[in-house]
């Protein structure tokens, strides 16, 4: 009986010797698993998309000039806050809340910003205009 199990044992293992070429993969290529290619296929999917987003904001760059940089806090352009303090009444009173992103429009770049400033009364009240800028130049 003892002996029945070690010559169990070695057929068994001549079988999977001589059969290893069926069953047993050679290549250890770990860069082609499924994960490696999705990832991949992403990757170049990005590139594309950084692509044209680079190739739109160059045609809108030709067309309106370049798009005008803003402060962190409150994205306010530079631009704009020179408009403000040259056709303001009161530019020392003047508030800047928050402005929306900066936008391609018809026109040029459009911004579209709260400020709180003087009126006639000496009050604070709450403006929100649309301003477009093309060539760095504020067109209201």
């Amino acid at each position: 009986m003892k002996i029945l199990k070690y010559i169990l044992l070695a057929s068994i293992l001549f079988i999977l010797w001589v059969t290893e070429p069926l069953w047993f993969k050679k290549s250890y290529n770990t860069n082609t698993t499924p994960t490696d290619t999705f990832i991949t296929e992403q990757d170049q999917e990005r590139k594309k998309l950084l692509k044209d987003e680079a190739a739109k904001l160059k045609a809108l760059e030709d067309k309106f000039g370049p798009k005008p940089s803003v402060a962190y806090g409150t994205r306010i352009p530079h631009a704009l806050s020179i408009y403000w303090g040259k056709t303001l009444k009161y530019p020392d009173s003047l508030e800047e809340e928050r402005c929306e992103p900066v936008r391609p429009g018809a026109r040029g770049w459009q911004i579209v910003c709260r400020y709180r400033v003087k009126n006639h009364i000496d009050r604070l009240e709450l403006r929100q205009d649309t301003y477009i800028i093309k060539d760095g130049v504020i067109l209201k």
